[in-house]
């Protein structure tokens, strides 16, 4: 089939109608005001350039669900009733192009930079991997506590009139750390050698947003379906993992994997992607994940996606239902109407990462395109 027969046609994914199956994966874009976490004016301009540039359907940069879940500055909140009105003002301007915004809910658990007393939460007592500072392993109450912060998050996000809430479950966050055996070493009924069992939060949360926002409002969820770290859980596993969300009937399962903390050579933004080469990364794990989930459950591809080919060669090939972008659209937020134009050129983004320095500056942006707008010629940023 052709990129326009396959891709760009109107589709429903996860219970969500679109005009076509490219989606703007979640991202950070350090745009929120740094005390409440409610979208700035440019912010909101940023997601509606996005939302104008033709994708299907938008995921909200991960928002922090209590207090001490932030994980970077200016990082958008869904921790209050306060943060209801900035997200519905965000919703609206997507809506107002005709695209759908879910909001994807997250806590960075080991990664918070607003821990109380410097001491971040994790499932047990370990050191971070990454800054060898001791982390406090959670308590059962504070377990049921973080699960009720979730479920309040997703009907906060149904109140702001999103399409539907995604559970992060991936990249080294506080829900990968439950399901990882490096950090999670728990005895009791949160813990165990079986990732099923070190999954029970992620459950519990799913059934208590169900409870509250009710049957009917879309639910999503992110793996990192391998978590790309010595002693980590296995790709394995985390196809075992999606079975399960399946069954417990989740509406759509974005493929990804990796850890900011685990090999870089399979984090889940890699560098020096090449169109029609290594294009897709986490494809043959969602190809797997597709064959046991049934049709209840959709399957979404995000990593390393470059070029209209390869999309429509996964698709054809029943990998994936719809495929996340996140790069090629902070080079290019109008990538999806070019390629309807019919111009089938790949993305411009040359994977080198130049985007993640930049949040210090504001929005996040591509230097890369935005010197060549400006006539300036520069080597690429080292990869």
């Amino acid at each position: 089939m052709s990129f326009a027969d396959s891709i760009m046609k109107p589709a429903t994914l996860g219970r969500i109608g679109v005009k076509n199956r490219i989606i703007r994966s979640a991202t950070y874009m350090a745009g929120a005001d740094e005390k409440t976490g409610n979208p700035t004016p440019k912010l909101i301009e940023k997601y509606k350039e996005l939302a104008k540039g033709g994708v299907g359907l938008i995921i909200t940069g991960h928002t922090y669900v209590n207090s001490n879940g932030k994980a970077s500055p200016r990082q958008l909140s869904i921790s209050s009733d306060d943060n209801i009105s900035g997200l519905a003002n965000l919703v609206s301007e997507a809506h107002g192009t005709g695209c759908p915004m879910i909001v994807q809910i997250s806590h960075a658990g080991a990664f918070s930079i607003t821990a109380e007393d410097g001491v971040t939460l994790a499932p047990s007592d370990v050191k971070n991997p990454m800054t060898g500072r001791p982390c406090k392993g959670m308590t059962i109450s504070e377990i049921h506590s973080l699960i009720t912060d979730f479920a309040k998050a997703a009907q906060r996000a149904k109140v702001s009139n999103a399409d539907g809430v995604q559970l992060h479950l991936a990249h080294g966050f506080l829900l990968t750390q439950f399901l990882s055996p490096i950090f999670n070493k728990r005895k009791d009924a949160y813990g165990g050698e079986d990732i099923l069992k070190r999954a029970r939060i992620v459950f519990e949360i799913l059934e208590e947003i169900r409870y509250r926002t009710g049957e009917d409002f879309p639910l999503w969820v992110k793996i990192s379906v391998t978590e790309g770290a010595n002693e980590g859980y296995s790709s394995l596993e985390g196809i075992r993992l999606a079975q399960e969300l399946a069954r417990v009937k989740v509406d759509a399962i974005e493929v990804s994997g990796g850890t900011f903390y685990g090999d870089k050579n399979l984090s889940p933004s890699r560098a020096g992607i090449i169109a029609g080469k290594n294009e897709g990364y986490f494809a043959e794990e969602a190809s797997a994940i597709r064959e046991r989930v049934g049709k209840t459950t959709q399957v979404i591809l995000v990593g390393g996606l470059r070029s209209q080919e390869r999309m429509v060669n996964l698709f054809d090939r029943g990998t994936a239902e719809a495929f996340s972008l996140s790069r090629p659209l902070i080079a290019e937020p109008d990538l999806v109407n070019r390629w309807a134009s019919g111009d089938g050129e790949p993305a411009e983004c040359i994977s080198c990462n130049a985007c993640s320095r930049t949040a210090k500056a504001g929005i996040v942006y591509c230097p890369v395109m935005r010197d060549a707008a400006e006539g300036i010629w520069a080597p690429p940023p080292e990869c």
